[in-house]
């Protein structure tokens, strides 16, 4: 089966975007490589592309206050915490960035005011973030806008296709941790 899905998008988030030229360069790969699953390939490099479609709008959106979307979600991760507290280590597995990335990315959230990095109350060997009234502050202001642009982005959809699009999400990640264990 082939889903012919073509998106075109123009706006202050970048230069115009068509999808349309990926799928034609696969269409012309599939007629050299007889059996590729032609349909697969077009929604894996879709979902790339909405990925990086939806990276920059919000990153658009989060630039007026001093965040952007890997800053965002480290003041959010840290607010979803008890006591506003997590190690580095466990915020790196959870936003699926390397170490070096989130010590970077923390440096400037102390930098600006927003955490603070204090000895672990359970291991003195290690080192935990917490969120400061002032990262709190930021976090509970921005939320509520960043709530108001989820509902734009998930406007179209029914529940019924929220619903759909949630259940297929979860099988496609239990897919993709089935091939992780198998190497």
């Amino acid at each position: 089966m082939h889903y012919k899905v073509s998106i075109f998008t123009s706006g202050a988030f970048g230069v115009a975007q068509d999808f349309s030229h990926f799928e034609q360069g696969i269409e012309l790969i599939a007629g050299q490589l007889p059996g590729m699953p032609q349909d697969r390939v077009v929604l894996n490099r879709l979902f790339f592309f909405v990925f990086r479609e939806l990276n920059e709008i919000y990153d658009h959106h989060l630039q007026d206050h001093g965040l952007n979307t890997s800053s965002f979600l480290v003041l959010v991760m840290l607010l979803g915490c008890a006591g506003n507290r997590l190690n580095p280590s466990d915020l790196s597995n959870v936003l699926i960035a390397s170490r070096t990335n989130v010590t970077r990315l923390t440096d400037e959230l102390v930098s600006g005011g927003w955490l603070t990095r204090n000895p672990s109350r359970e291991d003195r060997r290690r080192i935990d973030l917490s969120l400061t009234p002032s990262g709190r502050e930021r976090i509970l202001a921005v939320l509520p806008r960043i709530w108001a642009l989820v509902e734009r982005q998930w406007a179209g959809f029914s529940h019924d296709e929220l619903v759909t699009f949630e259940r297929l999400m979860r099988k496609m990640r239990h897919s993709l941790s089935c091939i992780r264990e198998d190497g």
